[in-house]
């Protein structure tokens, strides 16, 4: 399963689980939302991972917006949208530094016993570009980077630092994912797609590397 969709899933469960102590005061007196926030997120998100690593899912869980979680995780770019409809907004320069990606394949491959984790499953970059080009993101680009180029020298820069940093810690093989982009998207940006494609895998060790394109769901 794509960790986008494993995120959400968890994330709602996690949710479910705050708002239920809540309605059943099972917080202690001197403890505050902030400090669960805080001092628990971890733990109980923790726990979610391992209920769906453990539990099989028979179909995907909101597949068409698995790739959000992963965009909102780049610096620069934070989480927008209109009620139940998720979208990005850009609100500085983007990188890839400190990814939460990262440390969720380090959890993964840590809870794998006997066997080899070392594949990850990411939203191909011409994804994060057609939404970064949508008409509500036009000001924000205008005021962040000079021209397209720039934008998406960044954005291929910030792909290729997570790429770099998954292999640091025993990713071998990543599979660049297109689901999720529409075919009126595609040809919006199909030059720029190109080019932030090509950047983003450029001078990867080729023989220890091997990247894949593809538009199914992995499970």
């Amino acid at each position: 399963m794509e960790f986008g969709t494993l995120m959400m899933m968890v994330r709602h469960r996690v949710h479910g689980w705050q708002m239920a102590m809540r309605s059943q005061k099972g917080l202690h007196r001197g403890t505050t939302t902030l400090n669960i926030n805080a001092a628990g997120l971890k733990r109980m998100e923790d726990a979610a991972f391992m209920h769906h690593i453990r539990k099989p899912v028979d179909k995907p869980h909101n597949l068409n917006w698995w790739h959000f979680n992963f965009f909102w995780g780049l610096q620069g770019i934070t989480q927008s949208g209109i009620g139940s409809v998720p979208a990005l907004a850009l609100t500085g320069k983007i990188s890839g530094f400190n990814h939460p990606a990262v440390a969720h394949f380090e959890f993964m491959r840590n809870q794998i016993s006997g066997g080899t984790v070392d594949k990850q499953i990411l939203p191909a970059p011409e994804l994060c570009l057609a939404e970064l080009k949508r008409s509500d993101n036009a000001r924000a680009l205008n005021r962040v980077y000079q021209s397209d180029t720039e934008m998406v020298h960044d954005l291929a820069a910030a792909y290729h630092q997570i790429m770099s940093d998954l292999y640091r810690v025993g990713a071998r093989t990543i599979q660049l994912n297109r689901q999720g982009l529409g075919s009126q998207q595609g040809r919006s940006i199909t030059e720029l797609g190109t080019q932030v494609s090509r950047e983003a895998v450029r001078d990867l060790p080729a023989d220890q590397w091997h990247v894949t394109h593809g538009t199914c769901y992995s499970a």
